[in-house]
């Protein structure tokens, strides 16, 4: 396939439209505790991020991979409710099992779907942020499956930065093993994990430059400028390969699959360790209520757990030959 728009220029394109998400999702948003995004889920689908690879048929604008994990990394740097990344998972299945309806809905913003994690013991699962959602999307190994909600109840609304729910046996609407589908959620979650490390970092490295210790920035001692670096590094190392996963995925390359498990193997590990080391720079203001980086962290184990954990995600590059 010939590429018609170079990394740049499709940078470019996502940031026209994503720009707002600064002013419309400030970090200092999610220290109310609530669902911090709920209301203004229409003003997302308005600005056309809930449907960015979806066909103009479903109420999207029919950009691909590229411009979706370009926007995903932004987004997840703003820490936005897993329900965009849900929603927008859940109607490219919909979409691919052909309920264009649903996909539809998903698409603009009339339907809400929430990321879950299922229990081997139970038929019940955990969700995330699944206040006013319809369906709550189930990612798997081997499959992805989007189930409806008849209950939900709020099991954690204190620990997580949002409210964790309980949802008592959802009713699978569809499910789907294409590699591709799978392949596209985990470039989503690997460019949202992504965007979590960058951001961790940018914390960390100005944080590090205006708190002193024994008269001097902490940024000006040895420990911490390795931390900073190494925060760099990880997470320029997720930006890149997430890039490279994107694009292969939408020139159709038969390694896209593996490249996508990649990414999100190394985003994962970049965005626990970079939310980490951002807590630790910032020392015990770091995990108080009234500051910003102890989010960061939450919200990459919440990413991580949604998609199996690390060590599932290791297994299947495993499968493909790779350690």
């Amino acid at each position: 396939m010939i590429r018609l728009r170079t990394i740049d220029e499709q940078r470019e394109l996502v940031e026209s439209f994503t720009r707002p998400a600064e002013t419309l999702l400030p970090l200092a948003r999610l220290r109310d505790g609530a669902s911090p995004d709920g209301a203004n889920w229409t003003r997302l689908a308005e600005l056309g991020w809930l449907g960015i690879s979806l066909g103009e048929g479903q109420g999207g604008i029919g950009l691909g991979p590229v411009e979706e994990a370009l926007a995903a990394e932004t987004l997840g740097r703003c820490l936005i409710s897993p329900c965009f990344l849900a929603t927008v998972i859940a109607a490219r299945v919909a979409e691919a099992q052909g309920q264009t309806e649903l996909a539809r809905q998903l698409g603009t913003g009339s339907c809400r779907a929430a990321l879950g994690v299922g229990r081997s013991s139970s038929p019940d699962v955990y969700a995330a942020d699944a206040e006013d959602c319809a369906v709550v999307v189930l990612i798997a190994p081997d499959s992805i499956g989007v189930s409806s909600i008849e209950a939900a109840s709020v099991h954690d609304a204190v620990h997580w930065s949002v409210p964790v729910h309980s949802i008592v046996a959802p009713k699978v609407l569809s499910k789907t093993g294409d590699d591709g589908t799978i392949a596209f959620a985990r470039l989503l979650g690997a460019a949202t994990l992504a965007g979590i490390a960058s951001r961790s970092c940018e914390l960390g490295v100005d944080y590090a430059k205006v708190r002193e210790q024994f008269g001097q920035p902490i940024g000006g001692f040895q420990a911490v400028k390795h931390h900073c670096a190494n925060m760099a590094i990880a997470a320029y190392a997720a930006r890149e390969l997430v890039n490279y996963a994107a694009m292969a995925l939408e020139d159709e390359d038969p390694e896209a699959a593996t490249l996508a498990a990649a990414a999100i193997n190394v985003a994962a590990r970049a965005a626990r360790h970079n939310a980490a080391l951002c807590v630790q720079i910032h020392g015990g203001i770091g995990f108080s209520a009234e500051a910003d980086p102890h989010h960061f962290v939450k919200r990459a184990h919440v990413l991580e757990a949604a998609y199996s954990g690390i060590g599932a995600i290791r297994n299947v590059l495993v499968s493909q030959g790779l350690r």
